[in-house]
Formats: C-alpha cells, structure tokens, sequence
C-alpha cells in the first residue's frame, strides 16, 4: 500500500468471528486479505476488489451511522464466501478528519487512489453525503460521470448551507458539470417534496417512483450498468427488514430486492464504487440491518463475478441491430441488442453534430417506440447533448 494510503487508514481491529457453527474454510473472513497491525497490506494493485469503511455522521441528523462500518463488517466475516476468484481486501476505515470537510477530502484522495490503481470498490458508511466526495474523485479521473442513488426521498433541499445528507444532491446536480445521467431510484411520493423532482426533471435527470419499479426489478439493470457510481440509502428498505435509520419507512423495497439490486450493481458494466450507506449502528435491532448490508455486498461480489463488458457496434455479429422510426422526430431510433445477453442499448445523435452517444436501455424502451411513443431515455438524453 502507498504511504499516502496508509496515513489516512485505521487497520482493522475486528476481531474474526468465532461462533462454533461458523468454523468452516468457506468463511468470508478467510477467503480475503484483511488489513491489520499484524499483518499489513502492501499494493493494493493486487487486488480487484477493495472494501472501505468511512465512519462518519457529523453532518448528519443520522447520529449513530459512524458506528455501522464495523458493525456491517462483523455480519459480513460471519457469511460463507461466495464463489467468486476475485481478489478482496478489507482494508480498513478511513480516519476521521478533525471535521467532517477534512474526512470529505481525505475520502476523494484515497478513490482516486483506488481508481487510479484500477479498483472495484465498496464502501461502507457513514452517511449518503460522502457521495459528494466520492464523485469529486471521480471527477478527477474521468470526463463524464453517471450516477444512480436508491432512496426514499430526494436529498434536494436548497436552503442549506452546507452539503448534508438531506441537500448534498442540490450541489452536486447544479455545480458538477461533468455529470452527465443522474437517476435517482425509489423515491416514495408522499415522503418527498415535489419542488425535488422538479428540480431533478427540469435538469434532464430522472426520477423513478418505487411503485414504478416493484413489479419490475429488471428495469434498473440498464440504469444501473451505465452508472459508475451506485449509492444505495439503507432507508430505502422497507423498515421491518431494515430498521436502522433514524427515519425509516413502513414501506421500501424487500430485502431479496436490495440484494438484487446490489447484483445488478456488481455486473454493471461501468459500475466501479459501490456505496452503502445510512445504517444507524444504535438503532439496529439484532444486527438485522448490518446482516442485511452485509448481505448486499456477497450479491455484489458475486456479480462482479458475472460483469460481461460488452460495447455495441454496428457491424458487430454478436449485436442485433434495429431502426425505427418516428413522425415527430427528425431522426430514426437505433436500438441494440446483444445476442449473448439479451441486453438492449439505445443510439442518441447530438443535435448540431453527425456523432451519436449509446446508452443502455431497456426492451421496454423499445417497445414503446415500437408504439410510436419516445422512450423518456431518449428525450431526456437527446435534450442533454443539445
């Protein structure tokens, strides 16, 4: 490990669980590398797959999420391993900084560390702010970013002045101008403020009700492998799977969803920081939320393990191509499908220029062409590049 990470690391001190039942090989805890006094991680290059605590809730009315890293990681130790050849690291939690800001830049500089050195990542929180940071490294790294956030509200509210976990989003969609597609997903209407999707729809992102979704998981695949950040509320599970949030909700998505969703995100095709974050430690009756988080990272391991990166080209025999066209629009729409995994992508032209972008989409966005209507996807994008 660099110098520069090692000072701004805390190694681990959890101790391995013990429970007689769970002495098997297959644990988890015995299958990755983890970053101890004792026995000290040298390059992280070696690895595909790092994990990261951050600790922290000082800007937050969440008091309670700066204990979950060690709490989700004890849960996590205990499950058997999955069947994955990956490389994994734990390697610890981030220092707290003397303020919550100083914990904000030390958590860019260790990304974009990570991402320099080609890293998967999952990160522990702490609370959903730290998003903010996170795609300040990325920003970075890279010329255009997408981000999916999975929540029960939109943490939209203007009137703060500064970035906490109920605003972080307001300076992030107005001020980072090298985002290019944010989805927020899972909203619930009667918990969110309709100036918030206002706001987001009036910049071209997009919303997605839960109810929109509940029937038909499916339909955030395509959003989610076109994401490189995926930040997941804890709060966005319905309470009675996932009690530890300070204001959590009776209604949400099921835990077997989350861990769907946390799989969706592993086998994302551009997905590199995968975030948890929002679970109260003091609030978690029986660990069930930490056990469930935990739960969510195996899913995403696991899909890391089946991450098919595929690039549609037109004459490419492994992609299905279709047109179609449309009396409103002065441009046909190309839609691919790829014959290996079934997923469909969508061809965006730039209005003032003869370039395209491709984006993924859904079949459901190509049956509604089909139907002589223009999927949101397309407008929403083609707005974007005008």
């Amino acid at each position: 490990m660099s110098i520069e990470l090692t000072d701004y690391i805390d190694f681990v001190e959890l101790e391995k669980p013990e429970e007689h039942q769970l002495l098997s090989n297959e644990l988890f805890s015995k299958s990755i590398t983890i970053n101890t006094e004792n026995s000290k991680v040298g390059n992280i290059e070696q690895f595909d797959l790092v994990i990261l605590g951050v600790p922290e809730d000082r800007n937050s009315f969440n008091k309670g999420a700066a204990l979950a890293p060690n709490q989700i990681r004890g849960e996590l130790y205990k499950l058997i391993s999955p069947s994955v050849k990956l490389k994994i690291c734990d390697l610890g939690n981030l220092k707290p900084g003397n303020t919550y800001n100083d914990t904000y830049v030390a958590l860019k500089e260790v990304i974009w560390h990570m991402l320099n050195a080609n890293l998967n990542i999952v990160l522990i929180g702490g609370t959903q702010e730290l998003t903010l940071p996170v795609f300040q490294a990325f920003e970075d790294y890279q010329d255009k970013i997408n981000l999916v956030v999975f929540d029960s509200r939109i943490d939209s509210v203007k009137n703060s002045l500064n970035p906490t976990a109920d605003s972080y989003l307001f300076e992030l969609l107005l001020k980072k101008k090298k985002l290019f597609k944010f989805v927020n997903v899972g909203h619930q209407s009667y918990l969110t403020e309709k100036q918030n999707i206002e706001f987001v729809n009036k910049l071209f992102h997009h919303t997605i009700r839960l109810g929109e979704i509940k029937n038909n998981l499916q339909k955030i695949e395509p959003i989610i492998r076109d994401s490189e950040i995926v930040s997941f509320d804890i709060s966005s599970v319905r309470q009675s799977d996932a009690p530890a949030h300070f204001r959590s909700s009776p209604n949400g998505f099921f835990a077997e969803e989350a861990c769907q969703i946390a799989r969706y995100a592993g086998m994302g095709d551009l997905v590199r920081l995968f975030g948890l974050f929002e679970t109260n430690a003091k609030k978690d009756i029986n660990n069930q939320t930490s056990s469930l988080v935990g739960q969510m990272i195996w899913h995403y391991i696991e899909g890391l393990e089946y991450k098919i990166q595929e690039t549609p080209e037109p004459d490419d025999i492994y992609f299905k191509t279709f047109i179609v066209g449309h009396t409103d629009l002065d441009y046909d729409m190309t839609f691919y499908k790829s014959m290996k995994t079934e997923r469909w992508w969508l061809e965006v032209p730039y209005s003032d220029k003869k370039e395209t972008v491709i984006i993924s989409c859904s079949h459901d966005d190509y049956l509604s062409a089909c139907n002589h209507e223009v999927p949101d996807l397309w407008w929403k994008t083609f707005q974007k590049l005008s």
